[in-house]
């Protein structure tokens, strides 16, 4: 299916299901984003949250009081009348002295997966002597964003989990870093699923340069699917399991354009590679975090059009010709994520009063400016 008749599809779609509201590019966040609610308190930083198939859990990563690394945390949503208006007490997943990042539910809502250095020598070092983590963020001197693809990160998945987590005490929270599908000593991480559950897409330095990869959920079958020098991570298949979406740094100019590329199938159903690659953005911003409307195809991601101290969501459609601004509050947001019924979205911001970065969610009116 070529991207013109995905994005007719798309309208279609829009029509069908009465996803409507500003006519023109909205203006205010009221007009998109109705009901924000903040879901996570009590964390020096919190973000990169992720929902579940059934919308009943998330999964995100926090730096809890007195640590400085990102550690997992699961947390079941409450819900009142079916809306969702909060979260339970969320429940540590990932070992003291380790880092962690990139969190993951399968379709099936059976596994989970999160990148974790635990049991390296450097979480060991950690441990023993905590060290300041690598400055993330804008870096004011460079005038670049910045995070960090440390050395030793895994890709764990963990089977079971809502038992272990059923079982856990909220107060200690449980290890589940035990069974990593991944086993070098490279940066492998950024991993999500594929929509039928088949495939794990991720990115990794394992062959000196970050690319995109693919494996099964065991860990086998793994296979290099960009090549292009420089940083191409982020990936994100589209909802019918065709396209994958991700982020680049090749220009090697300081800034992050979005890219979408058709997945190639063999007779088996395994990936070999991928086509027809699309750039979405060439702006000379910094475009990250990109992910798909559920429903629509159409793509949100944050940006530093308005500046790196105030980092915006934007969203366009997935040909590109019609982009329209989603956030309005100075400060960042980012990393967005729409629930799997493209009712919710649920982003990072430091619209806090204490001016950490939290997690935050509100109802979203899809844009029919996006139409």
């Amino acid at each position: 299916m070529t991207l013109a008749m995905l994005l007719r599809l798309s309208i279609i779609v829009v029509l069908l299901t009465g996803l409507t509201g500003c006519v023109g590019p909205p203006t205010s966040e009221a007009q998109v984003l109705q009901d924000i609610r903040q879901l996570t308190t009590g964390f020096g930083r919190a973000g990169e949250g992720y929902f579940s198939r059934d919308s009943n859990w998330i999964i995100f990563q926090a730096t809890p009081p007195g640590e400085r690394q990102y550690q997992m945390y699961v947390a079941r949503t409450i819900k009142e009348k079916d809306q969702i208006v909060g979260l339970t007490r969320p429940v540590r997943i990932s070992p003291a002295g380790s880092s962690n990042t990139c969190g993951y539910f399968s379709p099936d809502g059976n596994t989970l997966i999160f990148s974790s250095d635990a049991g390296k020598a450097e979480a060991a070092a950690t441990a023993q002597a905590p060290a300041q983590a690598p400055a993330q963020g804008f870096q004011r001197g460079s005038g670049t964003y910045q995070w960090n693809f440390e050395k030793g990160m895994e890709i764990y998945r963990v089977d079971g989990w809502q038992s272990a987590i059923a079982a856990a005490d909220p107060a200690r929270g449980v290890n589940l870093a035990r069974h990593k599908i991944t086993d070098n000593n490279a940066y492998d991480a950024e991993g999500t699923y594929s929509p039928n559950g088949k495939h794990i897409v991720f990115t990794s330095n394992r062959d000196g340069d970050l690319d995109i990869y693919v494996m099964r959920p065991d860990g086998s079958n793994v296979i290099r699917i960009t090549d292009k020098p420089g940083y191409d991570g982020g990936p994100f298949f589209s909802p019918d399991g065709k396209y994958i979406l991700y982020r680049s740094d090749r220009k090697g100019d300081k800034a992050m354009q979005l890219f979408v590329a058709q997945i190639i199938y063999d007779g088996a159903g395994n990936i070999t590679g991928v086509e027809r690659e699309t750039q979405l953005t060439n702006d000379g911003h910094l475009n990250w975090g990109p992910s798909f409307h559920p429903q629509t195809q159409a793509v949100i991601f944050a940006s530093s059009k308005l500046g790196h101290d105030n980092y915006e969501i934007f969203m366009q459609r997935f040909d590109g010709t019609r982009q329209c601004r989603i956030t309005f509050t100075p400060g960042a947001d980012v990393l967005p994520v729409f629930s799997p019924d493209g009712k919710y979205l649920m982003w990072s911001s430091k619209r806090t009063a204490d001016n950490t970065t939290q997690l935050f969610l509100a109802k979203f009116v899809y844009p029919r400016y996006l139409n």
